[in-house]
């Protein structure tokens, strides 16, 4: 009898000390260190390592990626109205995975399952990692059609012909100029204009200009062209800060370039143009503003020089005071005439005989009153050709 009491409270007492074993090895985590989801004040959460061969498995080495499921985030997880542990199968999907620092270092020794560390610092960025998506990636956009050639150079004076995109000219950040040109035209009227863009002188070094190059032809899209000789685009331009018919000062050198942003009062985007700097205040410029410009023409042809201008009196003439002597040329409309009666050597900041043309303001070409003997120098000079000599001119005044 004694025996069979103390089988019977044996077996009564089993049940008990199993289910306290049960408990202590739900609890335990790792070490015994409480871990982030079953810590205190979380109701009780019973946290289960996920066993091995369950085909999901977190790869130790990719930051913010956990063991809970991908739908609703209780997979190895037990509640507290649902205490029995409890893994969900991994979600099945044949989206790829994410690259991770294992799958690109096959060196990685590490073992599969995660570290207590590693899983303290993925529950603090899991909620900040976006999980790998498993919606198929949009199709690329269509590719662009090739940006049209904005500008072509070519011509016996390069060695071989280039096509440039607005795109290319405006990459080329070394060779950008942002200018401020003072305008003189024939009318004449005097002021500003802001132009951005590259620089002719560099923009023919990458044309790989040859030696024997003498001029430029500058063509737009309606036809419009001016010639420029090789000295009158890559000598020395100003642009004058004060600028007006009663004089100019404050200058600065200024590069002539192709701009794709210009306009009086600031610069804005624009159809290509070319712009140069002025010799001086009187020098009309504005005629080598070549809008929607489209080619470039290198020339080898010497240009010529201009001739030089003429006078309505024979020099060395005896002639009666208040006589009017007009100075002359052939091209009376392309140069510009600058003279000097002083004795001095005329240059271009010297006067100009004729600031208007034939076709604007023909009255503003007004003869030279001679009312004292005098020497007359001057000489004339416009685009595409070089400039003339100088010429005198002597008369004797009588009283």
């Amino acid at each position: 009898m004694r025996v069979e009491s103390k089988v019977k409270r044996i077996f009564a007492i089993l049940p008990v000390l199993g289910i306290c074993v049960l408990l202590a090895a739900g609890c335990a985590t790792g070490d015994g260190k409480a871990s982030d989801d079953g810590g205190p004040g979380d109701g009780g959460s019973i946290v289960v390592e996920l066993p091995s061969g369950t085909g999901y498995q977190a790869d130790p080495a990719a930051p913010g990626v956990d063991k809970t499921d991908e739908v609703d985030g209780t997979a190895g997880k037990a509640t507290a109205d649902d205490p029995r542990p409890t893994v969900s199968p991994p979600p099945q999907t044949d989206a790829p995975q994410a690259n991770t620092t294992a799958m690109d270092d096959p060196g990685d020794t590490r073992p599969d399952s995660m570290t207590e560390e590693t899983r303290e610092s993925n529950s603090e960025t899991a909620a900040d990692t976006p999980k790998p998506s498993t919606e198929t990636e949009p199709p690329a956009a269509p590719a662009l059609p090739d940006e049209p050639v904005v500008l072509t150079i070519f011509g016996d004076g390069v060695s071989s012909e280039s096509a440039w995109t607005l795109g290319e000219l405006q990459s080329m950040r070394e060779g950008y100029r942002e200018y401020t040109y003072s305008t003189t035209n024939n009318w004449p009227r005097y002021g500003h204009i802001s132009a951005h863009g590259i620089s002719l002188p560099y923009l023919l070094q990458q044309s790989d200009i040859r030696e024997g190059a003498a001029g430029l032809k500058l063509t737009a899209t309606d036809g419009y062209h001016v010639i420029v000789t090789l000295e009158q685009a890559f000598g020395m331009r100003y642009a004058y800060r004060n600028h007006t018919v009663d004089g100019s000062e404050g200058e600065s050198m200024v590069e002539p370039v192709i701009a794709w942003e210009w306009g009086e009062g600031g610069a804005r985007p624009e159809k290509i143009r070319s712009f140069f700097g002025q010799r001086s205040p009187n020098e009309v410029n504005t005629s080598t503003f070549v809008q929607d410009i489209c080619s470039i023409e290198v020339l080898t042809d010497f240009p010529g020089v201009w001739a030089m201008p003429g006078a309505s009196v024979e020099s060395g003439s005896v002639v009666p005071s208040g006589t009017k002597l007009e100075l002359l040329h052939d091209s009376m409309d392309s140069v510009k005439v600058y003279y000097t009666i002083d004795g001095s050597t005329p240059d271009y900041s010297s006067p100009v005989y004729n600031p208007s043309t034939s076709f604007f303001q023909p009255e503003l070409t007004v003869p030279l009153k001679l009312t004292d003997s005098v020497t007359v120098k001057a000489f004339a000079a416009g685009y595409g050709k070089e400039t003339s000599a100088i010429v005198e001119f002597d008369y004797i005044v009588e009283k």
